[in-house]
């Protein structure tokens, strides 16, 4: 399809090739969490998911990569977040049963 500023736009992805995207994704964000990685956009990739890697920016658009980099990105500061703020309430709520003073 060609716009009136005389460039193209990409043709959207098939349901095949979405699968395949979303196959590709998912396989090296959990390659990356099994390695113990919270990958974000431009950090190293752990070495046993460079394939995955690969794979996933060779079956998505590159804008797709870059929205689920910035997706996973912030649900891992999001998941952060939640660990510290549960630990917190732990803690507290673990000070009124030993004796503690609670925090407040």
């Amino acid at each position: 399809m060609t716009l009136a500023d005389g460039t193209t736009a990409s043709t959207p992805l098939s349901k095949s090739e979405r699968k395949a995207c979303h196959l590709a994704r998912d396989a090296f964000y959990a390659c990356t969490r099994e390695q113990g990685v919270d990958f974000v956009p431009g950090a190293a990739v752990p070495l046993k998911c460079l394939d995955l890697r690969k794979k996933f920016t060779e079956s998505c658009p590159a804008s797709w990569v870059k929205h689920f980099d910035e997706l996973q990105e912030a649900n891992a500061r999001r998941a952060k977040y939640l660990a510290a703020t549960i630990n917190r309430a732990a803690d507290t709520a673990a000070g009124s049963l030993t004796g503690k003073p609670q925090q407040h």
